[in-house]
């Protein structure tokens, strides 16, 4: 037993110690509403497919998308993956 909460011990001090000779990665999760690139970037959505359901009506303001005070245009992530499960 002790000698199993020493191990896991020397295991978290060895992964420190290599954070700091090379860096960890850093994961990164997006915000329920991000830019049009980056939904284009972790969708695969183009941005022109994007922009072009936007256009259409097929995505609707307020449901998969929403429009900053300053007129940018922030896709609603939840909104969307709605919007895939409910198939229109």
């Amino acid at each position: 037993m002790i000698e199993e909460a020493f191990d896991a011990f020397a295991r978290s001090v060895a992964a420190h110690v290599a954070c700091e000779i090379t860096p960890c990665p850093v994961y990164l999760a997006p915000d329920r509403f991000v830019t049009i690139k980056l939904h284009a970037a972790v969708s695969g959505y183009s941005e022109a497919a994007i922009r072009s359901k936007i256009k259409e009506g097929v995505w609707l303001e307020g449901r998969e998308y929403v429009r900053a005070p300053d007129g940018h245009v922030f896709i609603d992530r939840e909104g969307v993956q709605r919007w895939l499960v409910r198939g229109s």
